[in-house]
C-alpha cells in the first residue's frame, strides 16, 4: 500500500458498521458493506478500527436529546472512542503530523475543528464553535474503517492496549479537563458523584494521581463501595443510605471538599455559599494525550467490560439503565 494514497482494494462500502436509520428510538442495525470509505483528502488518514468505547453521548444519537440535534441525522454511524491502525495517509499528512502507516491511533469526540478561531489558536479547540463531532454530526467509530482529518487523530502509546485506550479518548480526557478546570491541587479534597461509573472510576484515579483526597459517591449495589475504595478513594458514601449528603461529605472530608465533580440541583446553593460552577465541554488534545500517558505509565487502570459490535443496542440499554460498572468497549471484528 502506498503511504500517501488510499489503497483501491478498500472499495466504498466494504466494511461493517452499526448504522442508525429512521427516527429517534430506532435501534442500531449492524450491516455489512456499510462502512463509507471515502477518498482521502491531503490531510486525512484512513484507519482500520478494532475497538470503540460506548459513551452516554451515543445514547442521544440513537434515542434523541442533547447533544444530538432535534431532528435526527440519518443515516448515521455512531461512536466517538475508536482505536485502530493507520492504513493510509493523505498526501500532505507528513507536513503536519508524525503519524505513519501502521501506527495505532485513536479518534475521540472531535472529527475536526476550524483551527482559526480564538479558541483553536490558544489550544482550547474543545470550545470551537465550528467543530464537527464524531457519531453526532458525521459518521463515527462504530465501524470497521474511518477516514478523518489527522488534526484530531491521536497516537496511542505502545504499552496501552486498544481496549484500555478507547475510553480515555472521550471519558478519560474529559475527567482530566474537569479536574484541571477546578484547579485541584495536592492535599485538597474532591467529591466525585457517580464514582463507580465510566467517568467516575477514572476521576477517582486521576484525582489521586494529582495528590488529592477523594470522597466517592454512588449507590445502587453493595459492591460499589469496595470498587471505589480499591481504586484509591479515601471515603465512600452511598447516596441511597445518606439522608443529608452535604453533612456527610463535610464529615468524610474533615471539613468540606474543595471541589465536586458533578453538581448541586439547586442553583441557590452556589450563590448562598459563594461557590463557582464550572461547565466542562469535553477535552482538548492535550488533556486526552495526558490521560493516555498516565494510563500507559500504569497510574490509571481503565476498568472495562468487552462486548462485540453486534451488541451495540444491548450496551446502550445497559448504559441508559445505569447498570454498568466501569466502561463498556465494543470490539470490531
Amino acid at each position: 500500500m502506498s503511504s500517501n494514497t488510499c489503497d483501491s482494494s478498500f472499495a466504498l462500502g466494504s466494511g461493517r458498521a452499526a448504522v442508525l436509520r429512521g427516527p429517534y428510538g430506532e435501534p442500531y442495525k449492524v450491516e455489512d458493506n456499510a462502512s463509507k470509505i471515502k477518498r482521502l483528502g491531503p490531510f486525512d488518514v484512513l484507519v482500520r478500527l478494532r475497538a470503540s468505547g460506548v459513551c452516554s453521548g451515543d445514547i442521544s444519537s440513537r434515542d434523541g436529546g442533547p447533544p444530538s440535534p432535534p431532528e435526527p441525522l440519518r443515516s448515521l454511524v455512531g461512536g466517538h472512542e475508536g482505536v485502530g491502525t493507520v492504513l493510509s495517509l493523505g498526501s500532505s499528512v507528513g507536513q503536519v503530523s508524525d503519524i505513519k502507516v501502521g501506527d495505532v491511533v485513536g479518534l475521540g469526540w472531535r472529527h475536526s475543528s476550524c483551527n482559526k478561531c480564538e479558541y483553536c489558536r490558544i489550544g482550547a479547540e474543545n470550545l470551537c464553535r465550528n467543530q464537527v463531532v464524531n457519531g453526532i454530526q458525521t459518521d463515527g467509530t462504530f465501524q470497521e474503517f474511518i477516514s478523518a482529518p489527522v488534526q484530531h487523530v491521536l497516537p496511542i502509546p505502545e504499552s496501552l492496549d486498544h481496549i484500555s485506550a478507547a475510553p480515555l479518548l472521550c471519558g478519560g480526557g474529559t475527567v482530566v479537563a474537569a479536574l484541571r478546570r477546578v484547579k485541584l491541587s495536592v492535599g485538597q479534597w474532591v467529591a466525585i458523584s457517580g464514582a463507580a461509573g465510566g467517568l467516575g472510576h477514572l476521576a477517582i484515579q486521576f484525582a489521586k494521581s494529582m495528590g488529592a483526597f477523594v470522597v466517592a459517591i454512588d449507590g445502587g449495589s453493595a459492591d460499589k463501595a469496595d470498587f471505589c475504595l480499591s481504586l484509591g478513594a479515601d471515603a465512600f458514601l452511598d447516596f441511597t443510605q445518606v439522608s443529608d449528603m452535604p453533612a456527610a461529605v463535610t464529615k468524610a472530608s474533615k471539613g468540606g471538599v474543595h471541589a465536586a465533580i458533578v453538581l448541586s440541583a439547586n442553583n441557590l446553593s452556589y450563590v448562598s455559599k459563594g461557590l463557582s460552577l464550572h461547565g466542562q465541554r469535553n477535552a482538548t488534545r492535550k488533556d486526552i494525550l495526558d490521560a493516555l500517558e498516565l494510563a500507559a505509565a500504569g497510574k490509571i487502570k481503565v476498568v472495562t467490560e468487552v462486548l462485540q459490535l453486534k451488541d451495540i443496542n444491548t450496551a446502550l440499554d445497559r448504559l441508559k439503565e445505569g447498570s454498568v460498572k466501569g466502561r463498556l468497549v465494543l470490539t470490531i471484528p
